[in-house]
């Protein structure tokens, strides 16, 4: 899997761009990346393009281990709102699926889109905690 981390945009504050094949090294190489840079802090507002990503490949041993790998950055991560766009119904599920392994260990408030607009227009407004995919 292939990666870009952007900062700044409008209305995010990072934008992280992914293509190819998803694997669990990526992104936990991505995730560490980020929050290794001096611009991360708390509430940000993070829009993350995965609609080049195949997530199909990603078994629940796969998105059990990515759960607990996001437990384990959980303070370094702090809190954030996070957009997800997923090209594909199955990748959306499958990024549901992990939401649950991840559970409210992590600071996360995130919603899952089909389009860079949707999701753009839902981090410029305060989340709707009873509609969202994370915690």
């Amino acid at each position: 899997m292939h990666y870009a981390l952007t900062w700044g945009g409008d209305p995010e504050d990072l934008r992280i761009t992914t293509s190819g094949v998803a694997s669990v090294e990526d992104l936990d190489a991505m995730m560490r990346e980020a929050v290794a840079d001096p611009r991360w802090h708390d509430g940000m507002k993070i829009l993350t393009d995965h609609s080049q990503t195949d997530w199909a490949v990603l078994g629940a041993g796969d998105l059990r281990r990515r759960g607990a790998q996001l437990g384990d950055m959980a303070d370094a991560i702090g809190h954030q709102q996070l957009a997800f766009v997923l090209g594909k119904v199955l990748d959306r599920e499958i990024a549901k699926t992990l939401a649950r392994f991840v559970g409210s260990n992590v600071g996360i408030v995130a919603k899952t889109f089909t389009s860079l607009d949707e999701a753009r227009a839902w981090l410029r407004r305060e989340p709707d905690l009873a509609d969202v995919d994370f915690p």
